[in-house]
């Protein structure tokens, strides 16, 4: 019985994991975003680090990646993607407007 039920959890685990589709990793003095689309081509990256100036996410093991390095005195970034050219808003805690009545992401640290 508690063999079946490791398993159980084991597997959703896996599937939970496998269907995400973004997410973010981060270091003292770096962030890495990542995203999973397997139908994309080209994966931009717009935050207001960058003045939401569209940078290129580099394909690497089946993931887009884009790295940034990561202000010391950073307390926020907001952020979305381009995906194939249209606006992406991948999944995030918090969601606020912007100027032009679309999404961003916010990335609290």
């Amino acid at each position: 019985m508690i063999k079946t039920k490791l398993f159980v959890i084991f597997i959703l685990f896996i599937v939970i994991t496998a269907c995400a589709r973004h997410y973010v990793k981060q270091s003292e003095s770096s962030l890495s975003f990542y995203y999973n689309g397997e139908k994309a081509d080209k994966v931009l990256f717009y935050s207001d680090i960058n003045d939401f100036t569209g940078k290129k996410f580099k394909k690497s093991e089946g993931y887009w990646v884009y790295s940034i390095n990561k202000p010391a005195d950073l307390k926020e970034i907001k952020f979305f993607y381009k995906i194939n050219g249209k606006v992406h808003i991948p999944e995030c805690e918090m969601k606020i407007s912007d100027d032009f009545g679309g999404k961003l992401c916010v990335l609290e640290f």
